[in-house]
């Protein structure tokens, strides 16, 4: 008999209903879900053919989960451990024997009223033993049913439901993401001599043409396989321009379809090969029944996106950046949606924004008590999704993405957002809700006419009457002060989030950040949420791009949601910064927020230290223009006496004691100038003097001259890249973009001012080519300085701390 059996279960049942979960949990017979008890009444781990009890049963129809959990006292009787199943004494072993009776082959043996049932449900297995609430006192494992198969998905943590849902979300979306990637590859494959640009639009029209609509299949679909090549020409144009005609599309919409079709006729590698039938048995085979395995993900964006990708369409350097559909997921979550919300896109793509917009505010409609749900539903679909694309390529794109998402009605144009008809359809229709991922790059010049994306901003702020979020360029939210000064005097900014670099991946690496505005209320001198989220879990694989493989989103997203929506409880200046934002300010958590000096460590000064010792060694080597393996480096360093052990140093007093540390602006300590000349202005040429560049290699050097613009002993800052800092002991001349900071009334070392190198680089972050480390910025740095008893800085104190490191004795 088992000990505490009760009061183990008690205290089970009190974790599992201290969860976030929909529903409460049942304890023994789910009376009130027949058919899952009718799977359970056979199902006795006596294995006597009577009925079956987990300890302890969640059931969500509507998100059809099922969790089953068994219970032990002791971890001890968690599982067997001689291969023969114990289902009676063992928590594993128990909770194996339930899940088995929901596996494929045994639920096909039942009727089918239970087959259909449990048609697409998600079975969750969790084995628990010994003490849940103590930390070192339980264990547990999580299984779930895979086809005929148990899998332990080694978590050993109880999770809330949606972290459940999420995990068979991304199971579903990681074999999405390998087919869609296997197909998008073998179409342009198939497709390698026709034009990059022509490859979408033709994919985009096969896919229309192969639309089935509630399962009516059309007489292209049933055909094609037995047509010759000139019949499915001749048919393409018809059957798409029917199927879009009884969707109630403008003449004006097909006709721009078909008018981008024109080459179909032309194009010799369609007309007389049979590359057409072999692209329409991919998509109707491998591709289009996919689309149908998920409501609420885009995954014929997905697709496309694959699809662009491997033609290389979507690219940064074209504009083209297609938003992840994680991302236009947060959207919907940033602001308050309201299901009579009206959502606009001025760039809308595939229309991923657009499909992210509808689906929240039907959820919103779903879980609310208004009547008519199914009639809102269809008004939302039809009335309240507003796109503009200008590419007539992505068009096409858009235009099939909503028709297979049985949305062949809302309102997308082939217009320029800039256009006056755009701005009437869009005075007409009187937008709520702005989302936008703007072409990246523009420049609004006659070599390039696309606008810039914080005009993109401006105008639809101006035309959304609640929020708008756009996703952009870090750049967009410090450049353009005129214009950014212009929205604040009008507009609301509520909170600016930095994204990942590898955020869009492996279309593109740029840095990007969102910001959330509340449109019509000018700005004043409101606080505003900077928030900094440096991964959001998503992992690059070779032949699926970013996915959740580790299912770390979810707690991620709710996490930043958390912090955004209440800033003043974690509020640390650093990852989230809470801070007045006036009309001269930047948007952009690295003009607000502190350096974490938590983290400065004597590691810091000896890689200082190091780098510049190695420089100095290869300068006296003659090794400065020389790329060497490190393995070369350490034979020459050896053989020149630098690595000496008996001379190192003892690293055991080089802790640094940072509560005697002090802020200090630069501008007060020191005078920022230009080095005072450039490549263009001076031969460069082999000479006695260096040539200072912004490289961040080499203490900056890249040669050397027979002149210096510049005497020594001060350090130098790159204004182009990532502001990187150097000490420059001797005469030197600098190129474009080297800064020099010299003190105002005190002498520099070597020691004291690789002591101020190490503080200005821990400021890196800040800068990007984008964000470039300029006078202006150098002036108004902060700098973290040891102080006396007076708090004057301890220029001794600097000095001696970096003579106490490794290999200091060779400076």
């Amino acid at each position: 008999m088992r000990k505490n059996e009760s009061q183990k279960d008690i205290e089970l049942f009190n974790f599992l209903s201290s969860k976030t979960f929909v529903n409460p949990w049942i304890t023994k017979k789910v009376t009130d879900y027949k058919i899952i008890q009718s799977v359970l009444d056979n199902t006795s781990k006596a294995q006597n053919q009577e009925r079956g009890e987990p300890d302890f049963i969640y059931v969500n129809e509507k998100n059809k989960l099922l969790i089953l959990v068994e219970n032990k006292d002791s971890i001890s009787d968690h599982s067997s451990t001689n291969n023969i199943l114990n289902p009676k004494k063992y928590a594993i072993d128990g909770v194996k024997h339930y899940l088995s009776f929901f596996t494929e082959n045994n639920l096909n043996r039942k009727d089918e009223t239970t087959k259909n049932y449990f048609k697409d449900w998600n079975f969750v297995g969790i084995a628990c033993s010994g003490d849940v609430n103590e930390i070192y006192n339980h264990t547990i494992d999580t299984f779930i049913v895979k086809g005929n198969d148990i899998e332990n998905i080694n978590r050993n943590e109880i999770l809330d439901e949606v972290d459940y849902l999420s995990y068979f979300e991304n199971i579903d979306l990681e074999i999405l993401s390998t087919e869609i990637s296997k197909s998008s590859k073998e179409l342009n494959k198939i497709l390698r001599n026709l034009d990059s640009q022509k490859r979408p639009i033709l994919i985009s029209a096969l896919m229309i043409c192969l639309f089935d609509k509630k399962g009516n299949k059309t007489d292209f679909v049933n055909g094609f396989i037995n047509w010759d090549i000139s019949t499915i020409i001749n048919n393409i144009p018809l059957t798409l321009k029917n199927i879009l005609e009884n969707e109630n599309i403008e003449n004006k919409k097909i006709e721009v379809l078909l008018n981008e079709l024109a080459f179909l006729k032309t194009d010799k590698d369609l007309t007389e090969t049979n590359i057409l039938k072999d692209i329409l048995q991919e998509l109707n085979e491998k591709v289009i029944p996919l689309f149908k395995t998920k409501s609420s993900y885009d995954i014929i964006g997905k697709f496309y996106e694959e699809f662009l990708r491997y033609a290389g369409v979507a690219n940064v350097k074209k504009g083209i950046v297609l938003t992840p559909n994680h991302i236009t997921t947060l959207f919907t979550e940033l602001i308050d949606l309201k299901y009579n919300d009206i959502i606009l896109d001025p760039a809308c793509g595939t229309g991923a924004f657009l499909i992210a917009g509808m689906n929240k505010i039907i959820q919103e409609i779903d879980n609310s008590k208004i009547p008519n749900k199914e009639k809102l539903k269809e008004q939302v679909k039809q009335e309240q999704l507003l796109g503009f694309e200008k590419s007539s390529t992505m068009y096409t794109l858009s235009i099939s993405n909503m028709l297979f998402r049985g949305d062949g009605k809302s309102k997308i144009y082939n217009e320029d957002f800039f256009d006056e008809k755009a701005l009437q359809i869009i005075k007409d229709i009187k937008p709520t809700i702005g989302f936008v991922n703007p072409p990246y790059g523009g420049k609004d010049n006659k070599e390039n006419p696309t606008k810039k994306e914080i005009q993109f901003l401006e105008l639809l702020l101006d035309n959304c009457s609640r929020y708008v979020v756009m996703i952009a360029p870090l750049s967009t939210y410090f450049k353009d002060e005129n214009i950014r000064a212009r929205i604040l005097s009008k507009h609301t900014l509520k909170y600016v989030i930095n994204m990942p670099i590898e955020l869009f991946q492996p279309n593109a690496s740029t840095n990007t950040a969102i910001a959330v505005f509340e449109t019509n209320i000018s700005h004043g001198d409101k606080k505003v949420v900077l928030y900094d989220l440096k991964d959001d879990g998503l992992i690059l694989s070779k032949n699926k791009g970013r996915t959740d493989t580790l299912n770390k989103w979810v707690n991620i997203k709710n996490d930043l949601l958390e912090k955004i929506k209440n800033p003043e409880k974690y509020n640390d200046n650093i990852n989230v910064v809470y801070t007045k934002i006036t009309a001269d300010d930047e948007w952009i958590i690295q003009a607000h927020s502190k350096t974490d000096y938590s983290q400065l460590s004597e590691r810091d000064f000896e890689n200082t230290l190091k780098e510049y010792v190695i420089f100095k060694t290869k300068l006296k080597l003659g090794l400065i223009d020389k790329d060497l393996k490190e393995v070369d480096l350490f034979d020459l360093f050896r053989s020149d006496n630098f690595i000496n052990i008996k001379n190192i140093h003892d690293s055991s007093n080089t802790k640094i004691e940072k509560q005697n540390f002090q802020e200090f602006t630069l501008k007060d300590l020191f005078e920022v100038k230009g080095s005072g000349g450039n490549a263009t202005q001076f031969e460069i040429s082999a000479g006695e003097y260096l040539y200072v560049t912004t490289s961040n290699k080499n203490n900056g050097v890249n040669g050397t001259s027979n002149i210096f613009t510049q005497e020594g002993n001060v350090i130098t800052i790159d204004s182009a890249t990532n502001g990187k800092a150097f000490y420059q002991e001797n005469n030197f001349i600098g190129s474009d973009h080297v800064e020099v900071i010299i003190p105002k009334d005190f002498i520099l070392n070597k020691y004291t001012s690789l002591f101020f190198v190490t503080i200005l680089n821990k400021e890196c972050f800040r800068y990007n080519y984008g964000r470039k480390r300029n006078q202006t910025r150098i002036k108004n740095q902060k700098l973290f300085l040891p102080v006396k008893q007076n708090n004057e800085i301890d220029f001794e104190y600097m000095e001696n701390y970096i003579k106490s490191l490794p290999y200091s004795h060779l400076l």
